[in-house]
């Protein structure tokens, strides 16, 4: 078995005003027998976030994987069996004043 980096956010956090979603990025998932996705959301956040991994055929998002929430200076790692060939990543920041700061890694398994 081989693991490589499949996706990541631009190193230092994508910042998401509170309140606001953003699309994260799509992967190509369809090499990987399993991915594991890490996310974090920084310390000094605002507010808390969701991170919604989505599947994806063609430009379709046909349905939620998951959904992980964060509160400020956390992070969650999971493990996931591949069952699509895409995933589309989303932050949704929670209302309130200020920023989130996230990070998302996704590894793949062959």
């Amino acid at each position: 078995m081989s693991t490589t980096l499949a996706f990541r956010t631009p190193p230092g956090a994508v910042s998401i005003p509170a309140g606001q979603s953003k699309e994260l990025g799509t992967v190509d998932v369809s090499p990987y027998s399993q991915i594991r996705v890490v996310a974090d959301e920084r310390a000094g956040s605002g507010t808390g976030v969701n991170i919604r991994l989505t599947l994806t055929e063609g430009s379709e998002l046909v349905a939620q994987l998951d959904v992980l929430t964060l509160g400020p200076h956390a992070q969650i790692t999971r493990v996931y069996e591949c069952a699509g060939t895409k995933l589309t990543v989303f932050a949704d920041a929670a209302g309130g004043s200020g920023s989130d700061g996230v990070d998302v890694l996704i590894y793949g398994t062959k």
